[in-house]
């Protein structure tokens, strides 16, 4: 069901006062012209609509059975902006992707990595470096995969430089494996999902 906000609301109940008739209301549809776009207009209501109502039980708006389902998660405001106002549609973001990759520092490294009951993959990376964000996802999705039997960590190189000096990080993305709180190995580079995964099982 479309979501009105009560700007929104209080904006079409204005636009309904201006006007003689009251068994109409306010119909969402797409533009003739545009059909991307969507236009208003007065209708009355049929059976089949959508109804948005205000607070005192004033239809509104209506929505045909044809628009609703593309309307799913959408959101009607109104703006007024320097530039001009009017009615907006938006969707909102998209819940940011949970992830178990845990974020290390020079500070916890020993407790995180070294002292760690669970083999442990360390992913040296920066914010500006492009194949860093490549690889990014394949640990989120192994972190979910293998939580409880395999660690996975990042170490952000430009905040943490004692880490990255003491283990020598001259290029990143470098995923350096460690056990038993020692460095057993090491992949340099964006590679694929498949390389990454053989890693982890042949360390379990």
């Amino acid at each position: 069901m479309l979501t009105v906000t009560t700007n929104a609301k209080e904006k079409l109940k204005e636009a309904l006062q201006q006007q003689a008739e009251p068994e109409l209301a306010i119909r969402l549809t797409p533009s003739p012209a545009n059909p991307d776009q969507l236009q208003l207009a007065l209708d009355k209501p049929k059976e089949e609509d959508q109804v948005v109502e205000s607070d005192d039980g004033t239809t509104l708006l209506l929505v045909g059975p044809d628009l609703a389902p593309a309307l799913e998660g959408i959101t009607m405001d109104y703006q007024e902006t320097p530039q001009g106002s009017g009615f907006t549609m938006s969707r909102p973001a998209p819940e940011a992707e949970v992830t178990r990759v845990i974020e290390v520092t020079d500070g916890n490294f020993e407790e995180v990595v070294l002292e760690s009951d669970l083999p442990t993959e360390v992913d040296f990376w920066a914010p500006w470096c492009g194949p860093c964000r490549m690889v990014s996802p394949i640990y989120d999705k192994l972190s979910e995969e293998y939580e409880g039997r395999f660690k996975f960590c990042k170490l952000n190189v430009d905040e943490n430089r004692q880490a990255a000096m003491k283990y020598q990080i001259m290029s990143i993305p470098m995923q350096l494996f460690f056990k038993d709180g020692e460095l057993v190995d090491s992949i340099l580079g964006a590679v694929p999902e498949a390389q990454i995964r053989a890693k982890v099982e042949e360390l379990l």
